[in-house]
């Protein structure tokens, strides 16, 4: 298995560039643009806004497809997209604008420049938030809960009245500095320090110190946009059909509210090829604030040597093919997108669908078009394993950063990930799926096999445990028990399963009167919690194609409120019986088997509870 192991890392690439040179080139771009469209069809997306650029000029600035399927209506180069995230480069740059006007710092601490913003910080003595904490995801906020993401109501809270709705999710769950786990409520509230210290709202700001000295006269970070017949409708695919979904405004804006065209995300892309300069060559900002945007500050990857994480809104989008490209993604209900450049090659692109649909397939062809005359790079090198350095470092690990408190139970399910070594090689092993092979770039710095960036790096926090920082993300060593969570969660499951057609054939001899109605109700309510269990999951997987839904009073919102609390009533009320009642079972079997059933549904109803899930009232922001 160790020969196997090393033999696939050397030969990975010989197979990835075999497989290139077989696949026919495309080297013009309507070869390309057929070929996009074919993936188009066959991933159903309905429209696509393309921008590929170089330092100097424009290669392709349009649209292919449809920006309205029931109008027919084309994507033109003057369509808008809503890009999503790809709103926080931009509320970056004017934040920079600021820093270099000295009106603010990177380091400043937040409590100090913005004290009214509700920010819960239980390590604020030693270690308070500061602006690039917020700005690189370090900050340790929480995600917004699914009620804070679309605006149902008529009217939009703005400044202070809109960060306060995001007051919960402003709570530092682990030091501040350390875990980057990517945060919406953190762009917010640097879209508010850009307002504070500019005097003036940020699209207002955007739109006079940004978007029209880039020449983007089109694009625009208002939160309301539904009225202008520039903007392409958004659909999500099913059925057979394309169904729009609707143009809500949402309550972060400055974390997603941008809107721009083709040949607006032309000059936007080309703006950082220019080191920051306008079309007409006026710096907005100097080349030494693009590297500070490019640069990781905060999270520990970067004192341990890795530079491949999530800067100032900016960060690496591939790690594979003949060289990295810069940028951020975006995804907003209806539209995925992102823009990307290198600036030694002078060459970058932009994409955004309207069908919700991953953009990896495109990207991929657009970046290797744009390469297509660039030479393929050397294989990195494999460095020799530093085994006395890794040894401390080798076992489990358990995520420790996860994005939503609401979903942070994964660990529970996933069971987290093993980092074992097979000679001069490391291998990542998830309890479920395919390992990954690491390759040393440096004594604790490892890249993935196919891939020539590092992006996996072994360090220790300021507590001096162990850390695992991944693409999968920011993990800490566990202990010789990591398997008991997951074993004895996924035995929960077993249990409720099982009891539950048990209940199913008791009810059956109880109407058969084959069983004394006396012992039926603890028989049964195992049952009747697993249905309320399996009720959450049915509220929650109907949110994926109506989010706005949790934040209002709808079937969705009362099921997501209801449903973990009568799981964890009927769980209570069936032990409490089984207790009650034991003497009276015929079979000790059964009543020792409810009891452990009991048991185990207690332990799911206490994760729950744990991760937040009961009392969970969504329809109140």
């Amino acid at each position: 298995m160790k020969k196997l192991l090393l033999l696939l890392a050397l030969l990975g690439p010989c197979f990835s560039a075999y497989a290139q040179q077989s696949a026919k080139p495309i080297t013009t771009i309507p070869q390309l643009t057929d070929s996009i469209e074919r993936i188009m069809r066959r991933e159903h997306i309905p429209g696509l806004l393309l921008t590929m650029v170089s330092r100097d000029s424009v290669l392709y600035a349009g649209g292919l497809g449809l920006a309205n399927v029931e109008q027919k209506k084309p994507v033109t180069p003057h369509t808008l997209f809503r890009v999503g995230s790809v709103t926080k480069p931009f509320i970056v740059v004017g934040l920079l604008q600021l820093v270099e006007q000295g009106k603010l710092s990177l380091n400043d601490e937040l409590r100090k420049i913005a004290p009214e913003v509700p920010i819960d910080n239980p390590w604020e003595a030693t270690d308070p938030v500061r602006v690039v904490h917020v700005l690189e995801h370090t900050a340790g906020f929480d995600d917004m809960q699914i009620n804070h993401v679309y605006n149902t109501t008529p009217t939009d809270p703005r400044g202070a009245a809109a960060v306060q709705i995001f007051r919960k999710e402003l709570r530092c769950r682990w030091r501040p500095g350390e875990r980057m786990s990517y945060s919406n409520p953190g762009y917010l509230v640097a879209g508010y320090l850009l307002e504070k210290l500019s005097g003036e709202p940020y699209e207002h700001y955007l739109a006079k110190n940004v978007l029209r000295p880039l020449d983007m006269p089109e694009a625009t970070a208002a939160l309301r946009q539904d009225s202008d017949p520039k903007l392409a409708r958004g659909y999500v695919y099913d059925d057979g059909g394309y169904h729009p979904v609707p143009l809500l405004p949402i309550y972060a804006g400055p974390a997603g509210s941008m809107s721009a065209s083709a040949t607006d995300m032309a000059q936007w892309v080309q703006f950082f090829l220019r080191d920051f300069r306008t079309p007409s060559g006026t710096a907005l900002l100097q080349p030494a604030s693009l590297r500070e945007m490019e640069t990781v500050h905060s999270p520990l990857e970067a004192s341990a040597g890795l530079q491949t994480g999530y800067g100032l809104a900016n960060t690496i989008v591939n790690k594979k093919g003949k060289a990295p490209f810069r940028g951020h993604n975006g995804g907003i209900e209806g539209f995925i997108s992102t823009f990307a450049y290198n600036r030694e090659l002078g060459l970058g692109y932009a994409l955004s669908n309207n069908g919700s649909k991953p953009l990896t397939s495109i990207s991929t062809l657009v970046r290797d078009f744009l390469l297509r005359d660039q030479p393929t790079p050397p294989t990195a090198p494999m460095l020799a394993l530093d085994t006395a350095a890794i040894a401390p470092y080798l076992g489990h690990y358990q995520s420790a950063a996860p994005r939503n408190a609401l979903t942070g139970f994964s660990t529970h399910l996933l069971g987290g990930i093993s980092l074992e070594r097979h000679g001069q090689l490391l291998t990542l092993k998830p309890l479920f799926g395919d390992p990954d092979t690491l390759l040393a770039t440096g004594p604790l710095t490892f890249r993935l096999s196919g891939q020539t960036l590092p992006s996996v790096a072994l360090t220790k926090d300021r507590d001096g445990e162990l850390v695992l920082i991944s693409p999968q993300g920011y993990a800490l060593k566990a202990g010789i028990w990591w398997w008991l969570p997951p074993t004895l969660f996924w035995l929960s499951i077993l249990l409720a399963t099982t009891s539950s057609v048990a209940g199913l054939i008791w009810l059956i001899y109880a109407l058969r009167k084959q069983l004394p109605r006396i012992q039926l109700l603890p028989r049964l309510l195992p049952l009747l919690a697993t249905v309320a269990l399996i009720t959450l999951g049915f509220a929650l997987g109907s949110l994926g194609g109506n989010v706005a839904a949790a934040g209002r009073l709808s079937i969705q919102s009362v099921l997501l409120f209801v449903a973990p609390l009568a799981f964890t009533v009927l769980t209570l009320w069936g032990l409490i019986l089984t207790v009650r009642r034991f003497r009276l079972f015929r079979s000790r079997v059964v009543a020792w088997y409810l009891l452990l059933t009991y048991g185990a549904l207690g332990l799911v109803a206490t994760v729950l509870g744990t991760y937040g899930w009961l009392g969970l009232q969504l329809w109140s922001v």
